[in-house]
């Protein structure tokens, strides 16, 4: 029986462990994460946000500012859930992207889009 509950203790905490510090995306990748979301918006988000037409190359890294910050919410907080902050600025345009720092789905777009 201490054998069992040493076992599940000890998984409980190694999944604990992975789960608090799960690998996050680059920042090179979540660059590219909210480029590629400005280029082809999804229709379902509820946000409308106008395709991007300049290409990531041409755009110069001065316009490109990213945070890494902490998600609101108490059980984000206890369980570690990060976002990255992306924010674009293109053709009088300067959009930030808000996704989730480990899966790089997209939470909110915020700023001026027009």
């Amino acid at each position: 029986m201490k054998k069992v509950v040493s076992a599940v203790l000890i998984a409980i905490v190694l999944f604990a462990f992975y789960n608090y510090q799960k690998p996050m995306l680059s920042t090179e990748q979540a660059i590219v994460q909210a480029y590629g979301y400005l280029k082809n918006p999804p229709s379902g988000t509820g946000v409308s946000v106008q395709a991007i037409q300049v290409e990531l190359s041409a755009i110069p890294t001065e316009n490109i500012t990213l945070g890494l910050r902490q998600q609101e919410g108490f059980l984000n907080e206890l369980f570690n859930q990060q976002q990255w902050e992306v924010t674009i600025s293109y053709e009088d345009v300067i959009p930030t992207v808000v996704m989730d720092a480990v899966t790089g789905e997209v939470l909110d777009v915020r700023g001026p889009l027009n």
